[in-house]
């Protein structure tokens, strides 16, 4: 593999890996698995508008549709998908078939673990080639990680008006799922940004709550993650949602218990994530920590590591990757065009991105997929960072999405 670093690496004991189509070598017994290796030929095509489910008693990341349409000229044209594919650390890609939700990109994904699903909510769809508005989804739905099989909650005929890239939480001792803000606008470019906090439960169905304390400024396009320990739904950046102002960096937490919201982070002391939105963002349960990745800065994309310790309300750059050093558009004369030496770049690390596949897993970060923005084009490689080393290991090359410079062609621009 190109780049690649060949470290053996033994995960700690992988158990309870039941249902059909689970590798046999993965058993509810444990075994030792060598999270480096890649035993299944087939993954899944490029993409990016898409989130990952962690379920680690059936050894499983879960990934769902998705966009992988052409941007030409800076103007998408969008192809939705709706296949299931489960990424088994130590064994690989494997697709999940039988029906699920209809084709949709920039929806939300939590994960229950103790009922052994995960839970979609919502998201977006335009028929490719036909241009203009979306159709939005408030629909819910459930993938069940031991039978692998779609069910759907909630048709959304009595829930929060439908949107796209919500933020959700899946709260166990209330058997209930939190969605708040997103975008409900149709139209691409007249952009609607909710600010509401919705909960639904089987029982009750949905019901809108109101909240108290410091909100975020409405915006759209956020990193979100459920802090667990403290149970808050933790948001990070994003954009007002005119794609012309500068995005944010500010971070603000949700408790979900008291429904009141805090400022964990201004934005404005150092060291700070440079401002962006499309951002990766996790809890770490173990080291009581959130840990981002990448986005889409107002320079362009990144690949750099952040972590942030949530009780002094700092953040640390944990690895540094491609630096940004020169001017981003204006090659040979094309406005469009970034330049070869607009970014210095670190090889041992993926590209940067925005809008993939991320999830933390026996203490590692994995990464599938995305949209890298100056290439304008979806990518399909898997990637691990190992954080007891601080080392991103390639698993499964890119295909697509990847600037020349990166592939090591010699190329006139960074794309070209």
């Amino acid at each position: 593999m190109r780049n690649a670093i060949a470290i053996a690496f033994l995960a700690p004991l992988i158990s309870g890996c039941g249902g059909e189509g689970h590798d046999p070598d993965v058993g509810a017994t444990g075994v030792t698995a060598n999270l480096s290796t890649i035993s299944r030929t087939e993954t899944p095509s490029k993409r990016s508008e898409i989130l990952s489910g962690v379920h680690e008693p059936t050894n499983s990341i879960l990934i769902f549709g998705g966009n992988d349409g052409p941007i030409i000229d800076q103007f998408p044209n969008p192809h939705f998908r709706n296949d299931t594919w489960v990424f088994e650390p130590g064994v690989g890609w494997a697709e999940v078939p039988g029906d699920g939700p209809r084709r949709r990109g920039r929806y939300s994904l939590s994960v229950d673990e103790t009922g052994n699903r995960a839970l979609l909510y919502g998201g977006r769809f335009r028929q490719q080639d036909v241009g203009g508005d979306y159709t939005l989804y408030g629909d819910l739905w459930s993938f069940d990680f031991l039978s692998r099989e779609w069910t759907q909650l909630d048709n959304g005929n009595n829930g929060p008006p439908a949107r796209y890239y919500p933020g959700s939480a899946w709260v166990p001792g209330e058997q209930a799922l939190y969605i708040w803000g997103g975008l409900t606008n149709t139209n691409p470019l007249q952009f609607r940004v909710d600010t509401a906090l919705w909960k639904w439960t089987a029982d009750d169905g949905w019901s809108e709550l109101e909240t108290t304390g410091t909100p975020p400024s409405p915006r759209g396009f956020f990193g979100a993650t459920h802090d667990t320990a403290r149970n808050e739904l933790v948001i990070f950046g994003g954009q007002e949602g005119n794609l012309i102002s500068q995005a944010y960096h500010d971070m603000f937490a949700l408790n979900l218990d008291s429904r009141e919201w805090r400022e964990l982070h201004d934005g404005n002391s150092n060291p700070v994530p440079s401002t962006r939105m499309h951002s990766h963002i996790t809890y770490d349960e173990a080291n009581d920590q959130y840990i981002l990745f990448g986005g889409h800065t107002d320079e362009g994309d990144l690949n750099d590591l952040w972590t942030m310790d949530p009780e002094v309300q700092s953040w640390k750059r944990y690895y540094i990757a491609d630096k940004i050093t020169g001017e981003r558009f204006g090659c040979l004369e094309i406005d469009s065009e970034v330049p070869a030496d607009y970014v210095d770049m670190d090889l041992s690390a993926p590209e940067r991105r925005h809008r993939g596949g991320y999830a933390l897993m026996y203490d590692n970060l994995w990464l599938f997929g995305g949209i890298h923005a100056e290439c304008s084009e979806h990518l399909d490689d898997t990637w691990r960072f190992e954080m007891a080393t601080e080392t991103w290991h390639e698993l499964i090359e890119a295909t697509s999405g990847e600037s020349c410079a990166r592939r090591g062609d010699d190329c006139a621009c960074l794309c070209i």
